[in-house]
């Protein structure tokens, strides 16, 4: 069909670059956080509030912005939203506070929800029988840019410092901002005429009565909570504990931890083929096998083995709930999505913060220990949500 082609497979990998370089800012921070601290002579639990900062801002955007998506033109709300990420990412290389340096990047995540935009939004130009594969495509770029993000800001800092950083992140939604125009497709069916408080209110009806949408996002900020509980932590245990790690810096680790960041394309066909529930589990079943690696044996091979796991975990639950909730409504997808991801970055602003609490009492073996409990939650809730019905006897 004529409003397929634009979809193209280079679209979507142009696309997946923007939504990793979109994402990255809520994430770069994490690997500079010992640098932040110095600089504005803060200790490890003030400076951990910077990724729940970024959190909470992105998860704020996913509630408030997002559900526009199904009201606006997709297209010049991406744009709008990019070119506010710079100037508040601009603006953060220059502050001289962490309190200013702390709303900044809470305005700065607002503006990054672009890929939460965008993502439904093609989504819904995808044939149902290449829709996960095409959320694939953009979910690599995703998480890539996520774990690619720690490594580049990692080594930028020790060239030229934490705001070099900012301002190389700046320019990068710059760029975004010009190319988004020429690979988005024009919006052919005719956006909903709701109000923002009526597009805002119809949300509580979704979560009320779609039990699916309900587990989607119980199990995203679950799984979410225990990869952001590893990784807001990590850059303190490899800084804290270099000999056990044979000296490799946070940037190189933050490299070798992302290359399975490029499975996701075969998790989508994985999960067209399988379904979601099987892959629910998959992903509920890697978490539980990271975290406990970290609590079995401590040393650079298993935290780069569990820091992959976690990657294709994160990314297997991404594609199967999102997959799972997109079959339910085109009109509201969008909202669902808003429900969604702000249910997952709710998730992860818990598991930063107690990452974060727990690293500091018992070291790696505390966020090890929150991933196995998410994980058996995760797994309780997925199978008591799906368990077979009895048959009623009144019915029969």
């Amino acid at each position: 069909m004529s409003k397929m082609k634009p979809a193209s497979t280079i679209a979507l990998v142009l696309l997946a670059c923007i939504c990793g370089a979109s994402v990255a800012n809520v994430y770069f921070n994490q690997a500079i956080l010992p640098i932040i601290s110095n600089h504005f002579g803060v200790d490890s639990a003030e400076v951990s509030w910077l990724p729940i900062a970024s959190q909470i801002g992105y998860a704020a955007g996913i509630l408030l912005i997002v559900p526009l998506g199904d009201r606006l033109d997709p297209r010049r709300l991406c744009v709008g939203l990019t070119l506010s990420a710079a100037a508040f990412l601009f603006l953060a290389s220059f502050t001289g506070s962490f309190t200013g340096l702390a709303v900044l990047t809470v305005l700065v995540c607002v503006a990054t929800c672009i890929p939460q935009i965008l993502i439904p939004y093609m989504a819904g130009l995808s044939p149902t029988g290449r829709r996960s594969r095409n959320l694939a495509i953009l979910q690599a770029g995703l998480v890539v840019g996520i774990l690619l993000s720690r490594a580049i800001a990692a080594l930028i800092s020790e060239k030229w410092g934490w705001q070099a950083v900012y301002q190389c992140a700046a320019l990068g939604m710059i760029v975004c901002a010009f190319a988004l125009p020429h690979l988005m497709p024009v919006r052919r069916n005719n956006p909903i005429k709701d109000s923002y408080t009526g597009l805002l209110t119809s949300m509580i009806g979704l979560w009320a009565h779609e039990p699916l949408l309900r587990l989607s996002c119980v199990l995203g900020a679950l799984i979410f909570a225990a990869f952001s509980a590893f990784w807001s932590v990590v850059a303190f245990e490899i800084d804290a504990s270099s000999s056990l790690y044979d000296g490799i810096s946070v940037g190189a680790f933050s490299f070798w931890g992302a290359i399975l960041g490029l499975l996701a394309p075969i998790a989508g066909k994985l999960c067209d083929r399988y379904g979601t529930a099987a892959m629910s589990v998959l992903s509920i079943t890697l978490t539980a096998l990271a975290s406990s690696m970290l609590l079995y044996k401590l040393n650079i091979y298993t935290l780069i083995a569990s820091a992959n796991i976690l990657c294709v975990s994160l990314q297997i639950g991404q594609i199967s709930n999102q997959s799972r909730i997109f079959l339910l409504s085109e009109k509201f997808r969008s909202r669902l999505n808003t429900l969604y991801m702000f249910s997952n970055f709710c998730g992860g602003a818990l598991g930063s913060a107690t990452g974060g609490y727990l690293w500091k009492k018992f070291h790696m073996m505390g966020p090890a220990l929150a991933g196995l409990l998410c994980s058996g939650v995760a797994l309780f809730t997925l199978l008591y949500v799906l368990r077979p019905r009895p048959h009623s006897y009144a019915s029969e």
